[in-house]
């Protein structure tokens, strides 16, 4: 009974069969749908629901299934008991028993008539849409939401010339070629279908041109795409048609070839066309309506909305404009609107149009409205352009020019034949002699390079030459130039730039020489270092020999080779200013008062025919160097510069603040304020080949015997070592200046030195540690410290030393070296060793740093200094003084 209250409650219609396919049960649904009663259908095969139109097909997959005891699944054409057909989806299922004999048959079934209707309808529509789809005369194109083809109808492979076979046409498709009116090749993404599915919004008539290879005439096309959208406005399909309007072309171009001509000028010119008829309100615009306002032109149009294409802001101003151009009867108006851009922003048009008049009343308006807005921001970005290139051609050149190579037309820029100071008639043309400002000992090579540059494959080239300029001075100049070449090769156009080098050129000399000396300076240096040492051990033994003899004709020769060191001594001593190694004593000094100083002592080495003069401004002026060095390299420039002056001449001294910023001598000096001082003289110059080594050590050109050649790298070395820097400015003939840069300090009148107070050493026979690398120069020290009366222990280097520190707590005084092996220094020696042993006190002994070095790196409560080379008696008198203290 449950049973049975379900089936008769199901939305389907069910039926059970017994074997031989008779009824044995039927729901109420079935009943519904048959309209027959349960007992019209028992004892009877469901084959009396068929009908004339029920097909054959049908009935025999139905009685295959049945005899094969499988089932059948399908949609059935039925009568109705009142004859009307349906159609029934029908489900029949075999039953067996627990034997596996068939016992009868179950059938589901529903009635889907209307579904079925749809789908034959469906199936009926999708007939004829793809036989109208294949022989409509009109090309069509089917796509997907992205633009893709998926379609493609016959008319449609014919007109553009593709395959016959749709997959095959679908590939080609993509490889078509299409051109503009204008010539210009369609790009993809401008197809209709690719501006529809971009823009959603219909996209019709383009026009284009077929140029598919194997087509001999030229094809010309009417593209149009427009979507088709489901409820939600979504694009489910895009559908392009094309026309083939070649015939209609041609006789439209023979027609009207006129209008055709102003069309595409007007095209051509961005500008949009057109005829409004005020009485009907009828409006007629060529395409550009739509490119410049973004929508489709209204057929109509009357005065109260003409303003609606015009920026809000200035609506009123054009209406009033319009009318007024009606009330005076004029017959012309032109001017300039803004209007909202169809992609957003502003854009501005010039309308110019024509006004046609019927008794005075205005009757039509024909005229032409161009889109203006890129033409403003090419302006703007010209301008900007222009603007920018000037700065860049000041910035990078002096002056730009330009070659026509085939007519040898040369244009020069008028600003930069001033600049350079060339004769302002080279601008701005000057045909044929674009070489003439080269000298001509130059001129010969600068026209082969170019020449060759010209008529060779080179884009680019690049001389460096002298120019003379107006008033006879000359330049060193850098000459670069792009070559522009036709497609064969020919070079048809040369732009060029021109710089002044000269100054960078002198610069870098400067730095090349600087980096030159540099290297000299170190090699120097380490000579200069050993042969101090030598020198030491010689004047040592001397002044131990002297002791020992008595004979004076003896210690006549050996006061001969003391001497002789001793002249040793200042010849290392001015080798190893110009290496900077040279020990200096600097103090704050007054630089006006020393060079007043140091004139004293030039005057009396001067002759009566050289004039003198010193000259400082009014502003005091203090610097940090050794006086004593300043005055005696301000002594050895004024003898060069008398040497130079055989005839006499003028010979000055001038003192300058000087601020030196990056640029002009930031190679080797670094930024920041200093003092320029000058020695200039009249004499004889130098020449430009030999300026480069007027500072190496022993370089002269005085006759031999007559000069050291150490005089003016003494003058770099101090320069360098004090801080600044030396420089030679010479022509031949002209004279020469030499330039010492040394650092300001800061002001103040310079503060008398104190002597910084020693380290007392208590008691006799102090215990004292030599540290020293060189073993003939630590055998003499402490020859000299045992004669003193101390007891001597030795070391050869910072470890050594340290170790004996650790083994020898009666040790007061160290006495060492700053330049020694092992990767420790003096100056790191007596850090640690005065840390390990507070109050131990140190003598260092150096002839390589300067008192002032010393004094940055070392705490002097504890520590004094005494140069090399020196004397028994120098280094007695400074353990004296360190006694006394």
């Amino acid at each position: 009974m449950f049973r049975r209250e379900i089936l008769e409650a199901i939305g389907h219609g069910v039926v059970f069969t017994d074997p031989a396919e008779k009824i044995t049960y039927a729901n109420r649904y079935f009943c519904e749908i048959t309209g027959y009663d349960e007992s019209e259908v028992l004892g009877r095969t469901c084959r009396f629901l068929q009908g004339p139109e029920t097909a054959a097909e049908t009935k025999w997959r139905i009685r295959q299934a049945l005899d094969a005891r499988t089932q059948f699944d399908g949609d059935v054409l039925n009568y109705r008991k009142n004859g009307d057909a349906f159609w029934n989806s029908m489900s029949i299922t075999p039953q067996f028993g627990d034997d596996g004999e068939l016992i009868g048959y179950v059938g589901i079934t529903r009635d889907v008539t209307e579904s079925k209707a749809r789908q034959l309808r469906n199936e009926e529509l999708e007939q004829q849409f793809r036989l109208i789809f294949q022989k409509i005369q009109a090309g069509i194109v089917v796509h997907s939401p992205e633009g893709d083809v998926e379609m493609i109808n016959l008319q449609a492979c014919r007109l553009l010339g593709l395959s016959h076979d749709e997959d095959a046409a679908l590939g080609e498709f993509e490889e078509l070629t299409l051109m503009l009116e204008d010539g210009t090749t369609l790009a993809k993404e401008d197809y209709p279908a690719r501006q529809v599915a971009a823009t959603g919004e219909f996209k019709r008539g383009l026009i284009v041109a077929l140029t598919q290879d194997g087509l001999k005439d030229v094809r010309w096309l009417s593209c149009s795409a427009f979507p088709i959208c489901n409820d939600a406005g979504e694009v489910t399909v895009i559908v392009s048609s094309v026309t083939d309007i070649t015939h209609a072309r041609e006789q439209q171009f023979a027609a009207q070839r006129d209008r055709e001509r102003f069309e595409l000028a007007s095209r051509a010119a961005k500008s949009m066309i057109f005829d409004w008829n005020l009485v009907t309100g009828a409006l007629w615009t060529n395409q550009n309506f739509e490119r410049i306002f973004g929508t489709q032109p209204p057929a109509e149009m009357n005065l109260d909305n003409v303003a609606q294409f015009v920026l809000e802001a200035e609506r009123e101003t054009t209406h009033g404009q319009l009318l007024e151009a009606f009330e005076q009867g004029s017959e012309r108006l032109e001017g300039e609107f803004r209007f909202a851009r169809p992609r957003g922003g502003v854009g501005i048009a010039h309308a110019e149009f024509m006004i046609h008049y019927n008794d005075e009343k205005p009757v039509r308006i024909v005229g032409a409205i161009r889109d203006l807005t890129e033409l403003r921001r090419k302006e703007q970005r010209l301008e900007t352009s222009e603007e920018r290139l000037r700065i860049v051609a000041e910035l990078s050149s002096d002056m730009l020019w330009e070659l026509d190579p085939r007519t040898d037309l040369l244009w020069r820029a008028s600003e930069g034949v001033e600049r350079l100071g060339l004769d302002p008639s080279l601008a701005p043309y000057s045909g044929g002699v674009w070489h003439n400002t080269i000298l001509p000992e130059d001129r010969r090579e600068v026209i082969a390079s170019f020449c060759e540059a010209i008529e060779g494959k080179a884009d680019r080239w690049r001389a460096e030459y002298r120019i003379e300029r107006a008033d006879g001075s000359h330049l060193l100049v850098e000459d670069r130039a792009a070559i522009i070449r036709s497609k064969d090769g020919t070079a048809i156009r040369v732009v060029g730039a021109v710089r002044d080098i000269t100054e960078s050129r002198r610069l870098e000399d400067i730095l090349r020489e600087n980096q030159s000396l540099e290297a000299l300076g170190q090699l120097t240096g380490g000579v200069a270092h050993d042969f101090n040492n030598m020198l030491m051990i010689i004047m040592g033994n001397a002044e131990t020999l002297a002791e020992d003899l008595a004979s004076p004709s003896d210690r006549e020769r050996l006061e001969l080779i003391h001497s002789a060191a001793r002249n040793g001594a200042e010849l290392t001593s001015r080798l190893l200013s110009f290496a900077r190694q040279q020990p200096l004593a600097p103090q704050r000094i007054d630089i006006a008062e020393q060079m007043a100083q140091a004139a004293r002592l030039i005057r009396h080495a001067l002759p009566d025919q050289v004039e003198l003069t010193v000259d400082v401004e009014g502003q005091t002026l203090y610097a940090e160097v050794d006086p004593s060095q300043l005055d005696n390299a301000l002594v050895n420039l004024a003898l060069n510069a008398r040497d130079a002056m055989p005839r006499g001449g003028s010979l000055s001294l001038e003192a300058r603040p000087y601020r030196v910023e990056a640029g002009l001598l930031d190679s080797v000096l670094e930024a920041g304020d200093y003092i320029r001082i000058a020695m200039v003289d009249t004499g004889a110059g130098i020449e430009p080949e030999i300026a480069p080594r007027v500072f190496e050590p022993f370089f002269t050109t005085k006759p031999i015997g007559d000069g050291t050649g150490l005089g003016l790298s003494m003058v770099y070395g101090f320069a360098k070592q004090s801080g600044g820097h030396a420089l030679v400015e010479s022509s031949p003939g002209k004279g020469t200046t030499v330039s010492i840069f040394l650092p300001q300090a800061a002001g103040g009148r310079p503060v008398p030195r104190s002597n910084d107070a020693s380290p007392r050493i208590d008691g006799e026979n102090a215990t004292i540690l030599l540290v020293e690398d060189d073993t003939q120069v630590r055998d003499y020290v402490e020859w000299i410290l045992n004669a003193e009366g101390y007891s001597v222990l030795s070391a050869s280097d910072g470890s050594e030393a340290l170790e004996i520190l650790e083994q020898h707590a009666e040790i007061g005084l160290m006495c060492t070296d700053v330049v020694m092996p092992g990767g420790m220094d003096g100056i790191e020696l007596t850090r640690e060793a005065q840390r390990r042993l507070p109050g131990l006190k140190v003598l260092v002994i150096s002839g390589y740093a300067s008192e002032a070095s010393l004094r940055e790196a070392l705490d002097w409560s504890d520590t004094a200094w005494l140069p090399k080379p020196f004397t028994r008696r120098d280094l007695a008198g400074a353990l004296a003084q360190m006694e006394r203290s």
